[in-house]
């Protein structure tokens, strides 16, 4: 089995290690994110702007921004992951009251050998949940997302891409 393990890894480098993983065609990739800065700043100025925004009254809460932006970075990633055809769980691994970075994706590689209609249209529905959670939050950028070539926002520019059409490592 090829494993990818990736524990700690700050802001962006989870998502660095995650796509050498799936550009690697690993069986198995686990990670503990830490850190999830990218998407803060863009769901800051979002919420500002957005004064009447469904979860105004959660979000205009510091510390809720930071927990959603760490929810919402990998939520991301596991729909990212569902793309690139793993199955994919997250879950606590360690207690909270020992570390608040306590979270663990872990994907597995399914065998894409036979691709029907049905799994056709299961990708392009995690393709529009995958869009409608960036704008939601008003995320225009994610760093796995743009190294796998898929769109987060109706106004991007992007084609989405499968697997054979990513850019290399």
């Amino acid at each position: 089995l090829d494993i990818l393990i990736a524990l700690h890894a700050c802001d962006t480098a989870t998502d660095d290690a995650i796509w050498y993983g799936i550009t690697r065609d690993a069986d198995i990739i686990v990670t503990a994110p830490c850190c999830q800065h990218e998407l803060r700043p863009q769901i800051d100025q979002h919420v500002s702007k957005n004064p009447n925004h469904i979860l105004a009254d959660v979000l205009r809460h510091a510390i809720y921004r930071e927990r959603a932006t760490e929810q919402i970075t990998d939520s991301i990633r596991a729909i990212l992951l569902e793309i690139a055809g793993y199955d994919v769980q997250v879950f606590e691994f360690i207690g909270g009251q020992h570390t608040a970075k306590n979270v663990m994706i872990t994907a597995t590689k399914k065998n894409m050998s036979m691709k029907s209609k049905k799994e056709d249209a299961w990708l392009d529905e995690r393709r529009g949940r995958l869009v409608e959670l960036a704008e939601m939050y008003g995320v225009k950028r994610q760093r796995l997302a743009s190294l796998m070539g898929e769109r987060i926002s109706t106004s991007d520019n992007l084609k989405a891409k499968t697997l054979g059409g990513m850019p290399p490592l």
